[in-house]
């Protein structure tokens, strides 16, 4: 059985046209071209792309010693939780906490107050509409995507895994009543390719990485790569707190105290391939996560 490069694009995650480029390089398995089509076999693998990010081989990579033990045992620990209901009204005020930094790595000030007043039903007259639509799509994102992944006493139904269709998914349910509808599309041909690659390396030379540290990576290349042009920190927020929730941790970031911190520790990651600040800030948010999700004071 055979299928078109149209179609192999989707089941792949990448462009059609990328598709047809690796099917005339002889890299797509048991491909035949017909007249003006390619023809792929139905069970044919994503071909892997011999392309690299420059910045990001593994010999430019520093995560450090970095010991998982601690954080992996506090997670597991979220399992054990029996009142359901009260870890999902603990859920609920993560998620407000996570869409505040979100906001904050696009450098949009958002009072908590607001934030509140806004996820209580209200119209708040001081903040933009178009910031309450983004505030609302991403609670209403984060939240969904604890029914979908599962963690903790709560059970997942599905488990949609990262691609560039997951990716645009997740971007038009942010930008939805904000952009016009339509197909997503990245910014230009650049971006196109950088995304094209990305996923590869994902795919690929990541999956042995632990958990958090690949979902760093990500976002870390999502931020500077700005893939849309538009709303691309608060997009990388919403992949990172996936990838951290589908391994069984909870989303975070950072905190508000610690907003310019952060913010010179991914400064750290582009320019020098340097995660070790990044990810003792993230392990710290992510034990204090765990904690306040299992009802303990601190950890």
């Amino acid at each position: 059985m055979y299928i078109s490069a149209k179609e192999a694009a989707k089941k792949w995650g990448i462009s059609e046209r990328r598709v047809r480029i690796l099917c005339s390089e002889g890299r797509v398995d048991g491909v035949l071209r017909t007249s003006w089509a390619w023809n792929i076999p139905a069970d044919a693998p994503k071909p892997g792309d011999g392309r690299h990010l420059r910045h990001m081989k593994n010999h430019d990579l520093r995560i450090g010693g970095m010991d998982f033990t601690r954080l992996e045992a506090e997670a597991q620990s979220l399992r054990k939780i029996v009142d359901r209901q009260q870890f999902i009204r603990s859920y609920h005020s993560l998620v407000t906490r996570y869409v505040l930094t979100a906001f904050a790595s696009e450098d949009i000030l958002v009072q908590p107050q607001d934030l509140a007043v806004l996820y209580n039903h209200c119209f708040v007259p001081s903040l933009a509409f178009e910031i309450q639509l983004l505030a609302l799509n991403a609670r209403s994102i984060l939240i969904r995507m604890l029914y979908q992944y599962g963690l903790g006493p709560v059970e997942g139904k599905s488990r949609p895994q990262m691609s560039e269709q997951r990716l645009k998914e997740l971007y038009q349910m942010l930008c939805q009543g904000i952009e016009d509808e339509g197909p997503v599309v990245y910014l230009d041909s650049d971006k196109t390719q950088q995304m094209e690659t990305l996923f590869v390396q994902y795919d690929r030379d990541w999956v042995h990485l632990h958990p958090v540290v690949r979902a760093l990576f990500l976002y870390g290349e999502l931020l500077r790569i700005k893939p849309f042009g538009r709303y691309d920190g608060l997009l990388s927020s919403l992949v990172f707190a996936q990838e951290l929730i589908n391994s069984g941790f909870p989303p975070s970031l950072f905190d508000a105290e610690h907003v310019d911190e952060f913010k010179a520790a991914m400064i750290l990651t582009r320019s020098r391939g340097n995660y070790q600040n990044a990810l003792r800030m993230l392990e710290q948010m992510l034990l204090f996560e765990c904690s306040k999700l299992g009802g303990k004071e601190s950890i």
